[in-house]
């Protein structure tokens, strides 16, 4: 059976940005990181907000909040 790999995200954590699909981006009612952050770069996290199915994350100095899903932990 293969295990599923779960990140934990916390505040001041490295993440980079890899893209986000348009159902990522609708499950839980996200804002669109496509728009604003470009894939590759790297990211602070400033805030982590768990929820039963999903986690946003927000960004130091960038707005809006996002599906942990679109990022990688450096």
């Amino acid at each position: 059976m293969k295990e599923l790999l779960v990140e934990n995200f916390n505040t001041g954590d490295r993440v980079k940005f890899i893209g986000c699909s348009k159902e990522q981006i609708r499950w839980g009612n996200n804002d669109d990181p496509n728009e604003i952050l470009i894939k590759g770069n790297e990211y602070i996290v400033e805030n982590v907000r768990v929820h039963s199915q999903h986690t946003k994350l927000t960004l130091r100095g960038v707005s809006g909040k996002f599906n942990s899903v679109c990022f990688d932990k450096i």
